[in-house]
């Protein structure tokens, strides 16, 4: 265990105020600044971060910055905001259509503008966004009953369109920004294809892979062309992990599942039995700063200040990632995945924007 670990596990063991060296606020706000300062170096001329993987990333900075405080009239945030309204289309969608990922892009440029949209000046765009998504969602516009496994799951978009539960996450974090309610529609078809998603054999999820594992936990996908798949890839898609378990706790919460739902209590066992900061549970190190990104906006949304693992400790899970971040911060004030490559976190800018947006979560 790293010593920031060992540190908080004895406060938290004894009782005592986490009042750590490295999460005095000014400590947390140096790190935030430096953090905002480096992304203001890898800005492009059009206002865009790393464009050439689409204007996600964009988008993933300017939920960072804006969480954290930084101002709609700061120059980087004003060019962002003026990249991003380039890649409005006229369906609704805010996409790079080179890239075609309609919802993921569309999901993360809803956060961004909504959280910039404090004076109505981008009513429009999130109107006609919010009607793109739903639009987008798999449901009887496509002909398909909640009998279908695509049914009520949203993914990347055009020719990635097999649905699944990262894009499905992004998709209701979207419409809650927007104001959709847990009797909303689109949430609760949302919830056929999420309660599919868990390992967990039950009157919501009767696909044969639930019951073999039966964990609890939560998989990516369970709609796949087996016949393209390497031999033995299947069942290792079909392994519960940290991200994608807190994204369907989250995607719960959003529903109104409480805490007796046998769904939300598999979950909860299945996340106090792997609560971890060394790894992506599952995943290794591949994804972590998407796990911790995750990770941080559930447990925010489950409202509670404390997490209870499965050896009965309470950890005080926002002070504890909050010290993960400083301890992994580089000395260019970025973050970076140096253990892995997958999921694009080796790319800085990337992962920088994911942290400034973890830092939003627990501040």
């Amino acid at each position: 265990m790293k010593q920031t670990g060992l540190f908080l596990l004895l406060f938290t063991l004894l009782g005592a105020p986490l009042q750590s060296q490295e999460l005095l606020p000014e400590k947390i706000d140096d790190a935030v600044a430096r953090g905002a300062e480096f992304l203001r170096s890898q800005q492009a001329e059009d206002g865009s971060f790393a464009s050439m993987m689409g204007s996600g990333v964009t988008s993933v900075v300017l939920i960072g910055l804006l969480e954290n405080g930084v101002s709609l009239e700061d120059p980087m945030v004003a060019k962002g905001l003026k990249y991003l309204e380039t890649q409005v289309q006229p369906d609704g969608a805010i996409v790079n259509p080179q890239f075609g990922f309609g919802n993921y892009e569309t999901s993360i440029g809803v956060l961004a503008f909504s959280l910039a949209n404090k004076d109505g000046r981008y009513d429009e765009i999130l109107k006609d966004a919010e009607k793109y998504l739903r639009k987008y969602q798999w449901d009887e516009s496509e002909g398909l009953t909640a009998a279908d496994t695509k049914y009520g799951g949203a993914g990347y978009g055009g020719r990635m369109s097999r649905p699944d539960l990262s894009n499905t996450g992004f998709l209701l974090d979207a419409l809650e920004s927007l104001g959709a309610k847990e009797d909303d529609e689109a949430v609760q078809k949302a919830m056929v294809f999420v309660s599919r998603c868990q390992n967990l054999e039950s009157e919501h999820n009767t696909l044969p892979f639930a019951a073999e594992t039966n964990d609890g936990g939560f998989i990516y996908t369970f709609v796949m062309d087996e016949d393209k798949m390497p031999q033995g890839m299947k069942n290792q898609a079909l392994k519960s992990y940290g991200s994608m378990t807190y994204t369907g706790f989250k995607s719960m919460i959003y529903a109104g599942l409480k805490e007796d739902d046998p769904r939300m209590q598999a979950a909860i066992g299945w996340l106090a039995k792997n609560y971890s900061f060394e790894e992506n549970p599952g995943q290794g190190q591949a994804g972590l700063y998407y796990y911790y990104l995750v990770m941080s906006k559930a447990l925010k949304k489950y409202g509670k200040t404390t997490f209870r693992d499965a050896e009965g400790v309470e950890h005080r899970w926002a002070d504890e990632i909050l010290a993960e971040l400083l301890e992994r911060q580089q000395e260019d004030g970025s973050w970076v995945n140096d253990k892995s490559a997958r999921w694009m976190e080796n790319n800085a800018i990337l992962v920088t924007g994911y942290a400034m947006m973890i830092f939003g979560n627990c501040r």
